[in-house]
């Protein structure tokens, strides 16, 4: 189902036809007339500043009795929000019915501007079309490696929790965003940390952050899980990401206020500081050091 382009609102509609409408987006084709008046309901009456809700995957909206908006699209305060079927908002491209949108960082679709995207200039019309194909293969939205549920840790994953919020709770404070949260985090482990050849045996990361807290030591494998450990007890997603010439150097890309960004702890000889890295920094970098940074973009979702 398409935002809806023109039509008047309804003053009152009942509210089982809402829920009905907004959870099942096949049963959405209606007029243009009737879409409206169901979106107007959540731009108005009380609790609507609390009806946006974030937790350690992304943000979604609640209705009133508890139910949420699943791969349908929502408007909310004047602006066109799409969620995937998980409920969680959504960013960037996204494809429906042939029709290509754009949602920016902060959810809202873009309509009746033009912008340039990825070197390729397109316009939005009123009802949030593009002008054409994005040049880029779609990004999925992707959500954290290092966002696990308490239920499904180990008992070691539960312990190295421990020692990170111990670390956690000496380098940080309230009054930090999470770019400083993750500069502090990436400052901790550069000067507490030594490198040493040493392959994991499991290259399971919680247990390997577990262990390279231990021995303040590691290969690059050490220094990466112990980032998304400390990472996660920020509340900042990260994900994984593996050299592609020889799979043999790992590094976080790591999600800021909504943004990726390159982020490898993992000192070099040459000295360095990859800490929230764009992809053209890295790209940058590596053709002037024999590839060390080169990586499938196809697999990650794009920086700034």
């Amino acid at each position: 189902m398409l935002p809806p382009r023109t039509g008047s609102m309804k003053k009152k509609i009942i509210m089982t036809a809402l829920l009905t409408a907004l959870a099942v987006p096949q049963l959405l084709a209606v007029s243009a007339k009737e879409t409206l008046a169901a979106a107007s309901y959540v731009e108005s009456g009380p609790g609507v500043q609390l009806s946006w809700r974030q937790d350690e995957s992304g943000w979604w909206y609640r209705f009133p009795d508890g139910s949420y908006p699943c791969d349908s699209w929502l408007k909310a305060n004047g602006e066109w929000y799409h969620f995937d079927g998980e409920g969680y908002m959504q960013t960037g491209w996204i494809e429906d019915a042939g029709v290509y949108y754009y949602l920016s960082d902060s959810g809202a679709m873009l309509h009746d501007t033009t912008l340039e995207l990825d070197g390729t200039e397109y316009s939005f019309d009123a009802s949030g079309a593009a002008s054409g194909q994005p040049q880029s293969e779609l990004k999925p939205v992707v959500n954290g490696v290092n966002m696990i549920a308490e239920e499904q840790k180990s008992d070691v994953h539960r312990a190295a929790d421990k020692m990170a919020d111990s670390i956690i709770s000496r380098i940080t404070n309230e009054s930090m965003n999470q770019r400083q949260k993750a500069e502090a985090v990436y400052a901790w482990i550069r000067g507490s940390f030594k490198y040493r050849n040493h392959a994991s045996a499991t290259r399971d990361w919680p247990t390997e952050a577990y262990q390279a807290l231990r021995r303040h030591s590691g290969d690059c494998y050490s220094y990466y899980a112990t980032a998304n450990l400390l990472l996660s007890r920020c509340g900042i997603p990260c994900i994984e990401v593996i050299r592609s010439t020889d799979a043999d150097h790992y590094w976080n890309l790591v999600n800021i206020d909504g943004s990726w960004y390159h982020f490898d702890t993992t000192p070099r000889s040459i000295g360095g500081y990859y800490c929230l890295w764009t992809d053209a920094q890295m790209r940058s970098f590596s053709a002037r050091h024999r590839g060390c940074f080169e990586f499938d973009s196809a697999l990650y979702p794009p920086t700034p």
